[in-house]
């Protein structure tokens, strides 16, 4: 007889867990501390299903324990909860209500979603890098533009700015030291370097990706980076389709620029006149070829082959 499943939901803070169990029992809190969580996992019999949302590095403890005690963990978009909590006929919204509300995302909603699996120390680091780049790149261009008019303040922030490039070049350095340490990665992110437009910090974002979850399809990627486009249609109405952007906005911005620099390289060059020529706007365009680059390093991860500009048009690998 095949034991039924536990489905668990845990609205995360900062210094306390709000933990609802689907279909049974009362809500529990507690102290969002490596002690208390401790306690709580041994009370759980095996096998639970734990589903908690992202929230900065809150949540973190509670999903590296979790999986360390044997349970399946899930670490949700907070975007996609929202939209979930927001479709149940609920008279409010408390820590309770969301926990209660995860646990039946847990229960209902889990077929295709990919278990949490903590990363290496060296992943860790590298993510982190990442995002504290992408933080830098986002104030700098806060500044530039603050700027935009005033040649005065432009010329006053050229030391600030240099700095700036300092600082991202050191993490640059950082990163690159960091993939030296994990040979098999690095192996991997040069041959996804092979493809006309992904370069260093594209091959990291990739890697990063494709390393961390078994993908099944292309599609999965091109989602979890999002640049999958979302139709809006009802009966005769066919609304203009956007991106989910899903996701690190760091990477799929990565990803837009790898396009554009595919463009340059020559790789795109008829198609992207094409396109244009049928009225789709730069920026569709670069979108619509950052989705292609994304299917094309899937199947490059996948074969271990490295990219041969020779193929393109053929079928992309897939695993069943």
């Amino acid at each position: 007889m095949n034991q039924v499943s536990i489905d668990i939901g845990v609205d995360v803070s900062k210094d306390e867990l709000v933990v609802a169990t689907y279909g049974q029992g009362p809500v529990v809190c507690l102290a969002n501390r490596p002690a208390a969580i401790q306690r709580w996992l041994k009370e759980l019999p095996p096998g639970c299903r734990i589903g908690m949302e992202a929230t900065n590095t809150y949540h973190v403890q509670l999903a590296e324990r979790a999986y360390a005690a044997g349970h399946c963990v899930y670490v949700f978009n907070p975007r996609q909860i929202a939209r979930y909590l927001g479709s149940l006929r609920q008279r409010g919204k408390t820590d309770l209500l969301d926990a209660r509300g995860i646990a039946r995302f847990v229960h209902n909603e889990t077929d295709q979603a990919h278990p949490f699996v903590p990363p290496t120390a060296e992943q860790r680091c590298i993510a982190s890098l990442v995002r504290r780049r992408h933080l830098l790149v986002k104030q700098r261009a806060a500044l530039l533009q603050s700027s935009h008019g005033e040649p005065w303040l432009q010329q006053a922030l050229q030391p600030l700015l240099a700095e700036y490039r300092k600082l991202l070049s050191t993490l640059d350095v950082e990163l690159e030291r960091l993939l030296a340490q994990i040979p098999r990665l690095a192996e991997q992110r040069r041959l996804l370097q092979s493809i006309m437009g992904i370069g260093p910090l594209v091959s990291i974002a990739l890697s990063q990706h494709l390393s961390q979850t078994d993908y099944r399809r292309s599609d999965a990627l091109v989602a979890a980076f999002g640049h999958d486009p979302r139709p809006r249609e009802s009966g005769c109405y066919q609304g203009s389709r956007k991106l989910s952007k899903q996701g690190h906005p760091e990477y799929r911005r990565l990803l837009y620029l790898a396009a554009q620099e595919a463009c340059r390289a020559g790789l795109w060059q008829s198609e992207r006149a094409a396109w244009l020529a049928r009225g789709l706007s730069k920026t569709a365009v670069n979108c619509i070829i950052a989705r292609k680059l994304l299917r094309i390093a899937f199947a490059v991860w996948c074969s271990g082959i490295p990219f041969d500009r020779n193929r393109i048009g053929q079928q992309a690998c897939g695993r069943t």
